[in-house]
């Protein structure tokens, strides 16, 4: 799984990569591009986000 922060075409969104899927979160203009990316580098972030995608296992 790949996380990251995507501003192309102006999207503000962060990505979220399976290996078949692809989620896409778009992100509230309140949230600054520095936050975002700085999110999607952060281990307890991704950790919450594994889980999430498990069903909460």
């Amino acid at each position: 799984m790949q996380i990251y922060y995507s501003n192309d075409n102006g999207e503000h969104c962060v990505y979220i990569d399976e290996d078949e899927r692809q989620h896409r979160i778009f992100l509230p203009s309140e949230v600054a591009m520095l936050d975002a990316r700085y999110f999607v580098q952060s281990e307890a972030a991704n950790y919450v986000i594994q889980q999430l995608l498990k069903g909460g296992d």
